[in-house]
């Protein structure tokens, strides 16, 4: 993702029809413990202890194995109907009393925000109860239904201070308003919303069962107002007047317009059968398998159409595409692979068209990153260039989302890149944030080196190879010269406000990728991540394992460079340097680079 910061307004559109409920769809997986015993209730998040970015988000007691999508949408109402639901196919880890999903059905933006109710929830086709509740701090002792209201606040820093100076650590990410730096600390101390769905089966659930919940719901999807001041979720498509939606949600907007387990770990595979008025596309993660056309009826008088895509691949929470509007939609197959192209039919002819240019990009760019990153790791990829002014462009899984009906090169290499690092190897949690966005800002830089190596007679030359570790060479050294806030934070300990925004994330991680290639060597480094990608594919991965399978690349495997490379990644992804460069910054680089190199004393190449 690159993040925009500035004020966003929208939301978007997406339909999808009711599915039957077959008999495999009520057979039975409750366990019969009497009163529940040895039976407890899921956690309400998946985030560790002390978390303050977005520690509302996951849920415990289960894996999640399948999503069905199933949304009834009117474009022109910008609703979801009678028939809207979700499947979501589930394996428990324990025996469950009941168990939560993420499901943000209103919120403080009342123009652009959700306004969802919630009809039904049946669990293996039985029907269940169902509650809304605010989430607790990760870890808190007293349980998560603790009386304490303290225990149930928001704060973009733990603890959460506020005007009441609570002590306790943050229990959910504020939601703010406005992309003002004076206003950031606004929301510490304010009440989280209750936007934990807590389902109770008729029946606990044992351990080990794999079971169907299946989410009824109707009303208006939206926007979330992230830890920035920024939106993300379900943008209103409104060019034409009532047009349908635009869907790009990281981190955590997914949940404004579909109830889920919303944490990067929960990646299932999905389907969609969206219903739209007859007219609407439909842009989804995978391949589309499908459409299929249903008479006039009173929800649509014209007709309707269910668009089916598939995904055999699991899709993270952040990365669930789902757009519904008037799409010029196109495909066509390069090597073997499918490439999706969307546009907003409304743009003109001409902003088509140079889009277009860029968007024939793709299969080129996929080419060239597969030469770092291993094969593509999916059956397809596509770009959907949507009209609203969301706040970033972002790496929906097979289908990258451009906002405000404009796509450029430099992004397209960073998103595109994404589909290895942050799409099919995933990060564990917020934290991880960036080890991907470092990878995607590398291919930015791998880009500009490119263009330079092709200026300089090409990659089959001496000249433009040398051309193009010049031009890294000095990306790195440019970068690595910046001053000021630059160093302050540590890419691996970001705050809400800046997760997004701030170098931490993007151009710090980018250029130690720069140096770790200089240390391991191109070869290395690229069957280094090669290995990443076959390990780690379809999971995620934590900054221990990406450490480790770096350090099996190092050309000198003794103690002290593998030494030195744990002090490597310390000074470069967890270290704060306050003071603004020079000697406030990472002290080891790689050979060649600026700075005092890698190799040297007791470790040499």
């Amino acid at each position: 993702m690159i993040r925009y910061r500035g004020a966003v307004a929208g939301a978007a559109s997406l339909a999808l029809i009711l599915g039957a409920v077959t008999a495999a769809d009520t057979a039975p997986t409750l366990a019969a413990t009497r009163a529940g015993g040895g039976c407890t209730a899921g956690a309400h998040t998946l985030s560790p202890p002390g978390s303050r970015l977005y520690p509302e988000t996951g849920n415990g007691g289960y894996t999640s194995v399948h999503t069905s999508v199933s949304l009834v949408y009117d474009a022109a109402s910008n609703h979801f109907l009678p028939g809207n639901h979700v499947t979501l196919t589930d394996r428990a880890t324990q025996c469950l009393t009941n168990f939560s999903l993420d499901f943000e059905r209103r919120s403080v933006n009342k123009t652009d925000g959700p306004d969802m109710t919630v009809t039904s929830v049946r669990v293996n086709g039985r029907p269940a109860s169902f509650t809304f509740v605010q989430p607790t701090y990760p870890g808190d002792p007293h349980g998560q239904n603790d009386p304490d209201p303290r225990a149930h606040q928001a704060s973009e820093v733990n603890p959460v201070g506020g005007p009441a100076h609570n002590p306790l650590p943050p229990a959910c990410t504020p939601q703010l308003t406005s992309t003002n730096p004076a206003t950031k600390e606004s929301g510490n101390g304010t009440p989280c919303p209750a936007n934990k769905l807590v389902i109770t089966p008729s029946a606990p659930i044992s351990n080990g069962a794999t079971f169907r919940v299946t989410v009824a719901y109707t009303g208006r999807p939206g926007v979330h107002n992230d830890g920035d001041g920024t939106t993300e979720g379900w943008f209103r498509s409104n060019q034409p007047q009532g047009d349908g939606g635009f869907v790009t949600t990281e981190p955590v907007g997914t949940e404004d317009w579909m109830p889920l387990n919303d944490y990067p770990t929960a990646n299932p595979t999905y389907d969609f059968y969206d219903t739209v008025a007859a007219g609407k596309t439909v842009l989804a993660n995978g391949i589309l398998e499908g459409t299929r056309r249903h008479p006039a009826n009173a929800q649509f008088p014209h007709g309707s159409v269910t668009w089916h895509w598939h995904s055999a691949a699991t899709v993270a929470s952040y990365l669930v595409e789902d757009s519904i509007g008037s799409y010029d939609l196109t495909k066509r197959t390069v090597r073997g692979m499918t490439f999706y192209q969307a546009q907003a039919s409304s743009l003109s002819a001409a902003r088509k068209a140079k889009n277009r240019v860029i968007m024939n990009m793709q299969p080129d760019i996929t080419r060239f990153e597969s030469m770092f990153s291993g094969p593509f790791p999916f059956t397809s990829d596509g770009v959907v260039v949507g009209r609203p002014s969301a706040s970033f462009e972002e790496e929906m899984q097979t289908m990258i989302t451009f906002a405000g009906g404009k796509i450029d090169t430099d992004t397209l290499y960073h998103e595109n890149m994404h589909q290895w690092w942050g799409d099919h190897v995933t990060e564990h949690g917020y934290t991880m944030t960036f080890y991907k966005e470092g990878l995607a800002t590398l291919a930015e830089f791998l880009f500009a080196a490119r263009k330079a190596q092709g200026q300089a007679g090409g990659p089959g030359t001496a000249a433009g190879r040398r051309a193009f570790q010049r031009s890294l060479d000095a990306t790195f050294a440019s970068i690595y010269a910046s001053k000021d806030g630059f160093w302050g934070v540590a890419p691996s300990n970001p705050t809400a406000w800046g997760l997004f925004s701030g170098s931490s994330t993007y151009d710090r991680p980018g250029i130690a990728y720069i140096a770790l290639r200089q240390i391991l060597g191109h070869d290395s480094f690229t069957r280094a991540l090669e290995q990443i990608q076959r390990q780690y594919g379809g999971a995620t991965i934590t900054e221990p394992q990406l450490e480790a399978a770096f350090g099996q690349w190092l050309p000198d495997r003794s103690a002290a460079c593998q030494q030195r490379l744990g002090q490597f990644f310390t000074e470069w992804f967890d270290t704060a340097y306050p003071g603004g460069g020079g000697a406030h910054r990472p002290h080891i680089t790689g050979p060649g680079l600026a700075g005092p190199g890698f190799y040297g004393g007791a470790c040499t190449r």
